[in-house]
């Protein structure tokens, strides 16, 4: 049975295709946009008759690139974009050991998963990037602690070059445990 939202401002409803009967359903809610209290910035979202896409974006890690979006909520399931060992507040990598930079790329990630209403523990697949493979076993020491004894899938990938001349990126996709509920105008509901 397949169900599908609408966007309609009111009444809230349910399309059920099936039946073809339209239903009042009060746990599906209209979501247009979707920003962090801190945020400013203006967040786009997609909406058609079966998805609805909503981009994430925290002031908690470091901004994307003017070409994706730190995160894009699809349903109960959130796609978070490659992070850096870069600090938020100060937009610089930062320098030692590729451990330092992974822990920080680990807490990014983190951050922008609780923007989308989830957490690393509902993490269900981690791609690491590394530049160099000799890097894995340091890598690996400061992941385990990131994740519950249900660790997700992950992948590793040895690559030419990262961004910013960077030695270590961190993506995941995980599911959404909370749902983001926004009024009409795309600012969130406590």
């Amino acid at each position: 049975m397949s169900l599908h939202r609408l966007r309609i401002s009111q009444p809230r409803i349910l399309l059920h295709h099936q039946f073809c009967k339209f239903q009042r359903h009060p746990f599906i809610l209209p979501i247009t946009t979707f920003r962090t209290p801190a945020s400013s910035s203006k967040l786009l979202s997609t909406t058609t008759m079966s998805s609805q896409k909503i981009a994430i974006r925290t002031d908690k890690a470091p901004p994307p690139f003017p070409v994706y979006n730190q995160a894009i909520l699809h349903d109960k399931t959130v796609y978070v974009s490659g992070q850096l060992g870069m600090d938020p507040e100060t937009k610089q990598m930062l320098e030692g050991p590729i451990a330092v930079r992974a822990e920080q790329a680990l807490k990014n990630l983190g951050a922008v998963l609780e923007a989308a209403g989830s957490n690393m523990n509902q993490v269900l697949k981690v791609v690491v990037f590394l530049v160099d493979m000799k890097d894995f076993q340091e890598v690996n020491s400061v992941y385990e602690k990131f994740f519950g004894d249900v660790k997700p899938a992950r992948s590793c990938i040895a690559v030419h070059q990262l961004p910013l001349g960077t030695d270590v990126e961190i993506e995941c996709i995980a599911h959404v445990t909370k749902p983001i509920i926004t009024d009409r105008i795309g600012s969130p509901k406590l």
